[in-house]
């Protein structure tokens, strides 16, 4: 609803428009719930906040979602109130209580998600907590009909906000798994782990088989002969090991080892460590296909015409704002991502606003994502958005957020008019065929080289699917051969790999 027609601009269109075919807060019914693993507690109250019925407890199965819609119907018959005026409200829908929801969505309810943090102010006691309070909370921001509708999205979307944000959490842990592994190294064999004292690529094949290996000391490793290191390095794809087998004798001269006594313990754990490094990679790569797999099938896949976004942060972009034709104006999405500042004003209209800073309650994922964008696209990007930044960073403009405004304006762009990226040079109606042709064919270069790795190209290039579409349309339009290249049978992805 625009902020133009209507002083509640964040009001829910639908909630509304259920007051609207009521008639009357009376024949509205609110149900808000409080979610929880095992039950959860229900509270009716029509539109004027006046409670229908005592509170109701649930359990969080098929007969408690059953028992509650009988509860609900008897008491909308009782009311006299329309199962087409009712609606249900909870807060930030957690992962239990997904499959009740969505039970109640089936059903041709309306349910919307309400705010925490906002639920949590509408609450009558700040000093104590309860589910009646935190129900009275849930209830009153129903009735405000503020927060955003729950539906049911094609799979795409679900799936690839799960995926995304799982992927992101074995990332962190395999950093810090990472760090464990250095800290080991760092007792059992000093400088290891650096390439220009071992010769070896740090946590490469066969940097990670060799700290498996129960010789793994500047002591045992000294006393092996080179020939004998030699080839075990060159059996794990090492270029030129007889030059690495010096190299590692010679630092192996060089550091202090443990004592005696803790270097079995050492070798024991860092092995472990190992291990887990290797299953943490190993699951990575087998997300990162399963991401590639489900941004193929949105319109985020056109993000990745963009020089320097690849398939993690596109996916990553789509994960955090969903269905296109659900995203907000601009200015709201900068705002949602933390990229522009807050103002405050304040004593008449004629004093200035002042700023800030950034809201802390901004999504902090999305945010991520966006200046990480920007990054990239400032190293790798399209010639005009790096030199874009270059004249923000001479004028001393806070270059990343006024970055991070425009890849949100030129994502949205993308996304719902279902374009790839092209320079301004090229958005002229006149510009030559052969121009477009040209660029096209670099383009679908590019995109064959980033999807490549992490995703079946036959499935990415689907003629269902947006980039499917975009191949076709060019290899139409412009006479284009857009060859797919062959691809390996996908196998597993592993740490191990040389």
């Amino acid at each position: 609803m625009s902020s133009k027609t209507n002083i509640y601009p964040r009001s829910n269109p639908q909630v509304n428009a259920l007051f609207d075919q009521a008639g009357h807060p009376a024949k509205v019914m609110c149900v808000a719930m409080d979610y929880a693993k095992a039950k959860h507690t229900i509270l009716f109250c029509n539109g004027l906040g006046d409670r229908l019925k005592p509170n109701l407890v649930v359990d969080n199965s098929a007969a408690g979602a059953t028992k509650l819609l009988e509860e609900l119907r008897a008491c909308a018959k009782k009311k006299k109130i329309g199962c087409q005026h009712v609606f249900f409200g909870g807060e930030d829908l957690p992962s239990y209580a997904e499959n009740f929801v969505y039970k109640l969505v089936r059903e041709k309810f309306l349910v919307i998600g309400v705010n925490a943090w906002e639920a949590k102010k509408q609450r009558e006691n700040f000093q104590a907590s309860s589910d009646s309070l935190d129900l009275l909370g849930i209830a009153r921001c129903c009735l405000n009909r503020r927060g955003r509708t729950i539906e049911e999205l094609p799979e795409a979307y679900p799936n690839l906000k799960i995926t995304t944000r799982d992927r992101d959490k074995t990332v962190r842990l395999r950093t810090g798994v990472s760090n464990r592994i250095h800290s080991y190294v760092d007792r059992l064999f000093p400088c290891f782990l650096s390439l220009s004292k071992s010769g070896l690529e740090p946590l490469s094949k066969a940097s990670l088989e060799l700290m498996e290996q129960d010789w793994f000391s500047p002591a045992q490793v000294g006393r092996r002969s080179r020939q004998t290191l030699a080839a075990w390095l060159e059996r794990r794809g090492v270029e030129q090991p007889q030059e690495k087998a010096n190299q590692l004798k010679q630092l192996a001269g060089e550091v202090l080892g443990p004592a005696p006594k803790q270097t079995v313990m050492l070798q024991r754990t860092l092995a472990g460590l190992v291990g887990v490094y290797c299953g943490l990679e190993t699951s990575i790569g087998m997300q990162d296909r399963e991401v590639a797999s489900w941004l193929a099938k949105t319109p985020g896949a056109w993000l990745t015409s963009i020089s320097g976004i690849g398939i993690t942060l596109a996916a990553g972009w789509m994960s955090e704002l969903g269905q296109p034709s659900q995203w907000r104006p601009v200015r709201q999405l900068c705002s949602y991502g933390g990229v522009v500042p807050r103002t405050k004003q304040t004593g008449g209209p004629d004093k200035q606003a002042v700023v800030i800073g950034v809201h802390p309650r901004a999504n902090k994922r999305f945010k991520n994502v966006v200046l990480l964008a920007v990054e990239k696209v400032r190293q790798w990007g399209p010639e005009e958005l790096r030199q874009a930044a270059q004249e923000l960073e001479a004028r001393g403009a806070h270059t990343d957020f006024a970055m991070a405004k425009r890849l949100v304006r030129l994502a949205k762009y993308l996304v719902t008019t279902g374009n790839v990226y092209r320079p301004k040079a090229l958005m002229d109606p006149q510009t030559p065929k052969a121009t477009l042709a040209a660029y096209y064919q670099g383009l679908w270069e590019k995109l064959v080289a980033k999807w490549k790795d992490k995703a079946d190209l036959a499935e990415v290039f689907a003629p269902e699917n947006p980039l499917g579409k975009w191949r076709k349309m060019v290899q139409e339009l412009y006479a284009l051969e857009l060859r797919l290249p062959k691809q390996k049978a996908a196998g597993k992805a592993s740490a191990l790999t040389p």
